[in-house]
């Protein structure tokens, strides 16, 4: 389960750079001036370090982190790509819907952290609730053994 579940996390991550790279060819392509103003910006001020570290963050480590077959096995490699998975999620969306402010560029506050943490808790504190009132693992299925001694 660990490989595929690996080789999912490795296919969206292709994905979603083929469809960030292919949004921006077409915009680039079709010279929609009502839309590159947006892309002129994030190459402005200090969003350029975002921008470039989005290509990074986003792509390049996960994609070298889960390429080998090894890796897509190791349950703790898995466990760290997923959280930083989100992350690059937080950040991806971040650099999509943070307005520009200032010419200078980015202006990062307190409440970009905070509300991510107050999701996640909320989150937590729901699984937490739920888990407690019901099983995690089915009961009296025929074919759960079988699920969790598959290897592939």
């Amino acid at each position: 389960h660990y490989y595929s579940l690996g080789a999912f996390m490795f296919a969206f991550t292709n994905f979603w750079a083929y469809i960030a790279f292919s949004q921006f060819l077409l915009i680039w392509y079709a010279n929609l001036p009502e839309e590159t103003f947006w892309f002129l910006q994030r190459w402005e001020g200090n969003w350029i370090y975002y921008t470039i570290g989005l290509i990074f963050i986003r792509f390049a480590i996960p994609y070298f982190g889960l390429l080998s077959q090894p890796s897509k096995m190791d349950s703790k490699r898995l466990k760290i790509m997923s959280v930083w998975l989100l992350f690059a999620h937080w950040y991806d969306l971040y650099w999509l819907a943070m307005p520009n402010y200032s010419k200078d560029g980015i202006l990062f506050s307190w409440i970009e952290i905070a509300f991510p943490l107050l999701t996640v808790g909320i989150v937590i504190l729901l699984f937490v609730q739920l888990s407690k009132k019901n099983n995690l693992v089915a009961i009296g299925d025929p074919k759960l053994k079988r699920g969790i001694d598959f290897r592939l």
